[in-house]
């Protein structure tokens, strides 16, 4: 099937839009709805953009958008985007009766994503309070349990951190290396044939779990680290094919940063 696009037709759309923009006078607020990433979707104005959820409000206000993060788009007033997502109805979204389909759990892409660029934003802004419903707020309501995608709740494990919520952050954090270890636990009781043939896949999920161990040496939990380092080594055990003793974590290393870290404390 060959789709033929009307060039004139976006054209003529494209101009609509822009006379829209040009008569305003900001007299009404004017959105673009999220989802796309294209310069021509923002009508070039992507320098001019702030989050309001999960819209993006036209604003003249120049925020240039970082080059090196270019889907962190648009400025973020933290007190107005913190009222708007504690407005949000999430239904029965945590409840573990429904099936959460694929389309659902998609979505939390950007719900997850939103959230953790506002409470890094109220962290910087030394707001721990609106910071910490934050974190809450993305963890309790898009369960682990039912939204997978578990990179996206790596900053949820830091951001427990940084509201000094250590417990809360462990909690998550076992949860996180939960998912990583049952896959490869999967894995390795494959043959050496079938695990060859899944060797992209293992390794993925061995470094994502790996990543995982650094956001409490980050974080100063340096004992706690250090129980969950020997554990990853004990998995990456199973895959000797395809990791030498070397990558192993060393924990002497760990131990050197805790014993660096009390003497700094002191």
């Amino acid at each position: 099937i060959i789709l033929k696009v009307d060039t004139d037709l976006l054209y003529k759309n494209r101009l609509m839009m822009l006379d829209i923009i040009a008569n305003n006078n900001w007299d009404r607020p004017i959105y673009f709805s999220g989802g796309s990433f294209g310069d021509d979707d923002y009508l070039w104005m992507k320098d001019y953009l702030q989050v309001t959820g999960l819209t993006f409000q036209l604003v003249p206000i120049k925020t240039p958008v970082d080059k090196n993060n270019p889907f962190d788009m648009g400025r973020i007033d933290s007190d107005q985007l913190y009222e708007n997502v504690m407005q949000w109805d999430w239904g029965n979204g945590d409840s573990p009766d429904i099936y959460h389909d694929v389309e659902t759990r998609r979505n939390a892409i950007s719900y997850r994503g939103i959230l953790a660029r506002l409470f890094e934003r109220l962290l910087q802004e030394k707001k721990l309070d609106k910071a910490k419903d934050i974190v809450e707020l993305g963890v309790t309501k898009m369960p682990i349990e039912f939204y997978e995608y578990y990179t996206l709740v790596e900053p949820f494990v830091d951001g427990y951190y940084k509201v000094n919520e250590t417990e809360k952050a462990r909690e998550l954090w076992n949860k996180l290396a939960k998912k990583y270890q049952e896959k490869l636990d999967y894995f390795a009781s494959l043959d050496l044939e079938k695990q060859y043939q899944a060797a992209e896949e293992i390794i993925t999920q061995v470094e994502r779990y790996r990543n995982i161990i650094d956001i409490p040496l980050i974080n100063g939990d340096t004992q706690f680290a250090r129980e969950k380092a020997i554990e990853f080594n004990a998995h990456l055990d199973n895959f000797s094919n395809f990791y030498s003793e070397e990558e192993k974590y060393d924990t002497k290393e760990i131990d050197l940063l805790s014993s660096d870290s009390l003497n700094s404390n002191n």
